[in-house]
């Protein structure tokens, strides 16, 4: 434990008392090793002085000590010298230990400049200069996008009409990308628009058919896999949620000036998040590991094991199955849709399998209870595989049956085929890649998780042992994309991006009279696969900003955040590739599109061909199995494994371009821009809160100080009082001083004249002080001749002159009656 500076202090405190307790005793007891009882009368004096003041009389209650007879006031004032000495010291060593340095934000915001800092970790390292290429559209060679051209030379030839040299426009009009450039701005000067953000890797490619005959094509390599990373994660251009899955877009910069605590402030920032929700199957897949247990990682004698997904099966069909479904922007329940898939893709599992009847209105017949193996067969009779090591995805419900061999009509009588299954994908998407490209169209994809295997003999999970059964848990699964604005406090203390954290991460909040207004295109004449919709916040209350939402036929919502257009079925990979970014040509908008085609990505897990760039099944990494295991145990876990591979995914694909002061080129580029490859940079002034280091102090460790000060008030107080009274006074204090030390005492009986009314101390010390005395515990010998009652002369002597000394008093003292001499000595 390390110690603070209080706690420091006090323990120096501390020594510094248990020294001024032990040096005082320590001294006087090796000092009277050196003495003997004949010494001068001003050696006693002083030795009297050293030895008193000392704890000594009080630990060998000496007779300096004893209390009996002693007047209240004497005995009082020692005993409370004592105690307060003793309170001043415990104040001494608990008083620092209250001392505490406190960093706290200043009172009021101070306005700072903000500079860019570069990312030193692989994000930063593997993500190339921002590319001067403006952003570019295809919509196909047959309808030119919104607010371009699209010319062609046609000829009719008989009947058919043919058209020949094809040019079009392909950068987007400027007035289109203000309407979602001031619409972010509305909001916040960092929050982004779909023209704020850009894909990661890029090259330069042709495009034969465009009036620029080039463009910027997305291109896709991993940086780095941080999915095991536990946090809210700052990489080059995002803020990445990597805690519940989602990216922020945000050009990382901080303040200018060295500030030696920190400041801390608040940024809105768009986000893009998925929303995923599962169900379980109430199935699972049994398998034996290899007895010889070589390298294989593979499991055989494969079996469905019937959970309750067969045998308590509802036994009619979900309503919304049958008709399909329009989704549009009202709040979607996710977990139905998935129990929806679940149902259909369950049931056609049983027909497969021949357990009931193809009558899914009113199921009568269910061949199947609790706990019943079926034999799905071996690795080598399956169009799939299940791997010991690995987690898979898959699009496509049924992915666990062998649908593309010819099996004989009793293991497959109702020739169930994967156009069956994809039912289910209808009935929980909704969005298909004919639907139109529209507000409506919002994305949900729908598929299996097939999850990690976990023992079921109770053995170590993450070893491989040879002949032991293993068990699968199966998910049906519904995700959908949303975008929201959020509000995140940084804080920055030091230099560079790893100084800069996100201490909280929060929805924005708004009242009734501040919602965003966000808008989507409508295209009526293209699919969302030909053409998807731009979207974001649009300017609202503006004239032109109205009239461009009309020319361009821009639908609007007033939402705290938007369901984001798209579409996920099983024509996706044929029609946007199997890449992590999509690879059509002419197309470099990747706000309409990354998030769709990471999400693909994320549904596809395992699949042979796919995920080429980065391995998120869990087969070379152990860490990240054995956190897909962890997750796997439950619906909710299996939902975070599609929302943290997305997260992932993007984080590697797009890049965020705005921030304090910054933009990039490409958010600038249009129709009539001319091409221009310096970032702009602004001296901007943003608000923080700096922090600083105070001094506080704990009040507790305070209380003996203060009890200490009371009493040094009262004393002063009363000294204050009894010297207006003139009870007390330095001169006062010096008789008393003299009449209590042993040589004055002591030095009528050597010189009879050497008292303090007649000698100074100058002469006392002259006249008497070095008259040697002997001193022991029965005697006192001045000279040979000792004092007290084995002398009768001097008795006699010290006798005669207490008499004389009395009368003379009673002279002085008219009216005091004469009183019989005391034994004791006056030496006044």
């Amino acid at each position: 434990m390390e110690l603070t500076v209080a706690e420091a202090s006090g323990l120096i405190a501390a020594g510094v008392f248990v020294l001024q307790v032990l040096l005082p005793l320590a001294i006087p007891w090796a000092l009277i090793a050196f003495l003997s009882n004949e010494n001068s009368i001003l050696t006693w004096t002083v030795l009297g002085r050293t030895l008193h003041s000392s704890l000594w009389p009080s630990i060998l209650n000496s007779s300096s000590a004893e209390t009996a007879g002693v007047p209240w006031r004497i005995y009082l004032t020692s005993w409370g010298q004592t105690i307060l000495l003793f309170v001043l010291s415990v104040a001494a060593i608990c008083s620092p230990l209250g001392l505490y340095s406190s960093i706290e934000p200043a009172g009021s915001s101070t306005e700072k400049p903000f500079h860019y800092i570069p990312d030193k970790s692989a994000f930063g390292y593997g993500t190339p200069s921002r590319s001067s290429g403006p952003f570019t559209r295809f919509c196909g060679l047959e309808i030119s996008c919104p607010g371009t051209t699209l010319n062609q030379t046609c000829e009719t030839r008989g009947l058919t009409e043919v058209c020949n040299n094809t040019v079009y426009e392909s950068r987007v009009p400027q007035d289109l990308m203000t309407v979602f450039n001031n619409g972010a701005a509305s909001i916040g000067p960092t929050v982004s628009s779909i023209f704020d953000i850009q894909y990661r890797m890029y090259r330069n490619s042709t495009d034969p058919y465009s009036i620029l005959s080039w463009y910027t094509k997305p291109d896709y390599r991993t940086m780095s896999t941080i999915i095991l990373e536990d946090k809210i994660k700052l990489v080059e251009g995002l803020v990445t949620d990597l805690e519940h899955g989602g990216i922020g877009f945000r050009n990382h910069t901080a303040p200018n000036a060295t500030l030696k605590y920190g400041a801390t402030w608040t940024e809105d920032i768009l986000f893009i998040e998925p929303e995923t929700e599962c169900v379980s199957l109430n199935l699972s897949i049994n398998a034996v590991t290899p007895p010889w247990n070589f390298n294989e990682r593979y499991l055989l004698n494969i079996s469905l094991v019937d959970e309750g997904g067969f045998a308590a099966l509802p036994r009619t069909v979900p309503a919304i199955a049958r008709s399909g479904t329009v989704n549009g922007q009202n709040r979607f329940d996710l977990k139905e849709r998935a129990s929806r898939a679940a149902w259909v893709n369950n049931y056609y599992t049983m027909l497969f399998l021949n357990l009931t009847d193809r009558d899914s209105k009113s199921i009568t017949r269910v061949d199947s209870t609790q706990g019943k193996r079926f034999d799905l067969g071996d690795d080598k009779s399956n169009n799939f595989t299940i791997a010991f090591s690995a987690i898979q995805t898959n699009i496509n419900f049924g992915s666990y049956l062998n649908l593309t061999t010819n099996h004989s009509q009793s293991s497959n009588p109702h020739n169930v085929t994967a156009i069956d299954f994809d039912t289910a994908s209808r009935a929980c998407g909704g969005t298909t890649s004919q639907s139109p490209s529209n507000i409506n169209s919002s994305l949900i994809a729908c598929g299996l998780v097939l999850g990690a295997a976990t023992r079921i003999d109770g053995g170590d999970d993450l070893i491989l042992d040879p002949d032991t059964r293993w068990k699968i848990p199966l998910y049906s699964c519904a995700t959908a994309m949303k975008a929201s604005i959020k509000t995140a406090e940084f804080q920055y203390n030091g230099t560079g991006l790893d100084a800069l954290k996100v201490r909280s991460l929060k929805p924005k909040k708004y009242d009734d009279t501040s919602l965003p207004v966000w808008g989507v295109e409508s295209l009526p004449r293209q699919s969302i696969d030909t053409a998807p919709p731009m979207w974001g916040i649009v300017s609202p209350g503006a004239t032109t900003a109205e009239s461009t939402l009309d020319h361009y036929n821009i639908s609007s919502i007033t939402a705290e955040s938007l369901y984001l257009p798209g579409y996920m079925d099983q024509n996706y990979p044929l029609l946007r590739g199997l890449n992590s970014v999509p690879l059509g040509t002419g197309q470099n908008l990747p706000g309409v599109e990354f998030y769709n085609q990471a999400l693909m990505t994320a549904y596809t897990i395992g699949a042979a061909g796919f995920n080429a760039e980065a391995d998120y099944s869990g087969a070379r990494s152990l860490a990240l199995y054995a956190k897909w295991q962890r997750l796997l145990k439950s619906a909710d876990g299996a939902a975070s494994i599609i929302n943290l591979v997305w997260t992932d995914i993007a984080t590697n694909a797009v890049v965020g371009t705005k921030g304090w002061g910054l933009d990039a080129a490409a958010s600038r580029l249009s129709l009539s821009s001319a091409v221009d490859s310096v970032p702009v940079s602004s001296n901007t002034n943003v608000p923080v809160t700096v922090y600083d280091s105070h001094i506080r102090y704990h009040i507790p460790y305070a209380v003996p100080a203060f009890v200490t000060l009371g009493a040094t008030t009262i004393l002063l107080g009363l000294l204050i009082a009894l010297l207006i009274m003139r009870r007390t006074g330095l001169k006062r204090l010096r008789v008393f001083l003299e009449s209590t030390t042993i040589g004055r005492v002591l030095s009528p009986f050597v010189q009879s004249d050497a008292t303090s009314e007649t000698s100074s101390s100058k002469d006392w010390v002259k006249r008497v002080g070095q008259q040697k005395v002997i001193i022991t515990p029965d005697s006192i010998t001045v000279d040979s001749v000792p004092l007290g009652p084995q002398s009768p002369a001097l008795e006699s002597e010290v006798g005669s002159e207490v008499d004389a000394e009395v009368e003379v008093e009673a002279v002085e003292r008219p009216g005091v009656e004469e009183t019989k001499p005391q034994t004791s000595v006056n030496t006044m």
